[in-house]
């Protein structure tokens, strides 16, 4: 395998990691997008590699990069939609907490409280 194809089958495996990754953000599945993530790093240092060697980019590896850039845009935007989605559930939930509630105090003892936390700070 000449250089140049090398190179375009470092890509088609990259654009397959972004597609399963675009896949996994969709779900919500942040396991598989861990291991997805570990790949993706070892094939960009494969690419880096083929960089340094100065690898002459044939068209088949600029469809290839034009196609990685859209998705990558993708999972950019969804990536940040999941983000202000958590975001706005937090937000959300403090703002219900602004009233009185009834709860148990650190000391066990039942009492009305101005505010309840998500994290026990008394530690």
């Amino acid at each position: 395998m000449n250089e140049t194809g090398k190179l375009q089958s470092i890509l088609r495996e990259l654009v397959h990691l972004l597609e399963m990754e675009k896949e996994v953000l969709i779900k919500s599945d942040a396991a598989s997008l861990l291991k997805i993530i570990e790949k993706k790093n070892l094939v960009m240092k494969a690419v880096e590699e083929e960089k340094v060697k100065g690898v002459i980019a044939d068209e088949e590896v600029r469809t290839l990069g034009k196609r990685i850039e859209r998705l990558q845009e993708t999972n950019l935007l969804l990536t940040k939609q999941a983000l202000t989605y958590q975001e706005e559930i937090l937000k959300a939930l403090a703002k219900s907490n602004t009233s009185r509630f009834s709860t148990y105090s650190a000391k066990g003892s039942y009492s009305s409280e101005k505010e309840v936390r998500l994290v026990d700070q008394s530690v």
